[in-house]
């Protein structure tokens, strides 16, 4: 038995072994098929031309430099410019490898991988169907990446020194990564992405201009800007359409000028995260117009006040990101002074979906306050408006009306009955006010009651049989004087009538209360 499995693996061994001899083979010859070609067009091969060229048709990196480790400092693509000309690569030579379709007959289906390289002039892919996803690490192109136009498949750009990449209407079919390096602006106009557009760890700078500009852009998957990107200018994602989310998770933005995000009008199927971001006087977020499936950011990580625009964001949660009303009302004090009703209705609207109804009435109220504050009101409007805010918390508290009717009636009972005890508040009917200064009312006439006396003329079309048979007296008045510093006035000539006063004051109060609480109950006044 142990014979025959020797025999067995005898063979299969050789095989392997002709199989790699084969492939090798297959590879040595690619490679040498691919610098007849180069030389043909491009001259001299430099070493790293070279190189390069003997690793395509393989499904490796082609480490240039003189260490393969990313992290040796002698692949700090920040000093590629001391690198010599063993290390460079013309860019039209990398441009026509991964564009030529006899060339990439020879490349490996992974495409092509440089690694410490210096590629020199700008790479110009712009119109060019690029049939193999490339991939560039700890390398140097300091002249810029032209792709307007392009059709390539997948670009990993990682750890290097890029200048201005142009992408305008470029359709990528994979994933677009630029990340943990050093790069100029960035401009994606109308590009489409079938994967994720991965900027995290990326130092981007625009001087002056949106560092990463994708107006109008498609991103099939997530735009994913996380691990401390930074930048000195805006992310634009203008009318861009992005299937996943959008993330911005540990970000800098920095420099004097303007940074941020601008996402007006943007489409973002999943969530926009908006958390642990590093802001500036001069942040901006303006998600005016724009449609997210959910919104998680941090307090810490909003923007001053007025460089906040949310008119027209819709959002159906928070994620985990603080969602009571208390904290989300300061978030929307952030925006620019002015009336606004939609950002208060579709906070309502989240806080009401979620249960929170009490949380949800408290932002629809704040709605009506910033209305009376900023919403150009004439003088009798805003009169009203305030009515209703302090009676009825504009129809959504109709019970705190009941508190003021409740505090009406009692006010009203210790003040009427003070002005009875003291001989204010007489009788309507001539005989009974005749026996009332005798000191008593005829038996037959009804009793005074301070409490059922303030409740009937608080009360509209209620007959407690109190108000029709006594009313304050002005004309009764009784010896009272205060003193005033060295003064004396004699109050009590004045009394009466100002017991009158109020007694016309609680009656409309009554008149207004009362149908206010009862059009708030039913509903009926609501915003």
């Amino acid at each position: 038995m142990r014979k025959m499995s020797i025999w067995i693996a005898v063979p299969f061994a050789i095989a392997i072994g002709a199989t790699v001899a084969f492939s090798g083979q297959a590879d040595m010859s690619e490679a040498a098929a691919l610098k007849q070609m180069a030389q043909a067009v491009f001259g001299n091969l430099s070493a790293a031309e070279s190189k390069l060229l003997d690793y395509a048709p393989r499904r490796d990196l082609a480490w240039i430099g003189p260490s393969s480790d990313p992290s040796n400092p002698s692949n700090l693509a920040a000093k590629a410019s001391q690198w010599g000309s063993d290390r460079t690569i013309r860019a039209p030579l990398l441009a026509w490898l991964v564009s030529n379709p006899e060339a990439l007959r020879d490349v490996h289906p992974s495409g092509i991988g440089i690694a410490g390289a210096r590629i020199v002039g700008p790479l110009d892919l712009s119109f060019m169907h690029v049939g193999a996803p490339i991939t560039i690490v700890n390398s140097a192109v300091s002249e810029g990446i032209n792709l307007s136009y392009a059709d390539t498949r997948a670009l990993d750009f990682r750890r290097d020194a890029i200048g201005p990449v142009e992408a305008a209407q470029a359709m990528v079919h994979g994933d677009f990564t630029l990340g943990q390096g050093s790069y100029a602006s960035v401009d994606l106009f109308r590009a489409k992405v079938d994967g994720d557009l991965n900027f995290s760890a990326g130092r981007f700078h625009g001087d002056g201009q949106p560092a990463v500009s994708a107006i109008s852009a498609t991103i099939g998957g997530d735009a994913l800007f996380h691990q401390e990107f930074e930048s000195d200018g805006m992310v634009d994602f203008r009318l861009s359409t992005i299937g996943g989310s959008l993330s911005f998770n540990h970000v800098d933005f920095i420099g004097d000028g303007a940074t941020g995000l601008d996402a007006e009008r943007a489409r973002i199927g999943g969530t926009l995260y908006w958390t642990q971001i590093a802001v500036t006087p001069r942040t901006i977020l303006d998600l005016e117009d724009a449609e997210a499936g959910a919104f998680w950011d941090s307090p810490e990580s909003w923007p001053a006040a007025g460089h906040l625009m949310l008119n027209g964001f819709e959002y159906k949660n928070f994620g985990e990101a603080p969602d009571d009303a208390a904290t989300r009302l300061r978030w929307l004090s952030l925006q620019k002074p002015g009336y606004r009703s939609q950002p208060f209705n579709q906070l309502a609207q989240v806080l009401n979906n979620s249960g929170r109804e009490q949380e949800a009435v408290s932002v629809l109220i704040a709605k009506r306050d910033a209305r009376l504050r900023f919403g150009g009101l004439s003088v009798a409007d805003r009169i009203w408006q305030f009515l209703l805010k302090v009676t009825i918390g504009y129809g959504y508290r109709p019970l705190q009306a009941l508190w003021w009717m409740v505090g009406f009636v009692i006010f009203g009972s210790i003040l009427f009955g003070w002005g009875y005890r003291a001989g204010l508040v007489t009788p309507t009917e001539h005989h009974a006010y005749q026996s009332f200064l005798g000191g008593e009312c005829p038996a037959h006439y009804p009793p005074f009651n301070a409490f059922v006396y303030s409740l009937e003329n608080f009360l509209p079309l209620v007959d407690l049989h109190q108000a029709a048979h006594w009313r304050p007296n002005p004309r009764h008045i009784r010896d009272h004087q205060i003193r005033f510093f060295s003064l004396k006035r004699d109050i009590g000539k004045i009394e009466g009538g100002a017991l009158r006063i109020y007694l016309w004051a609680h009656i409309l109060s009554g008149w207004i209360l009362t149908p206010l609480f009862v059009a708030g109950i039913s509903g009926l006044i609501h915003a």
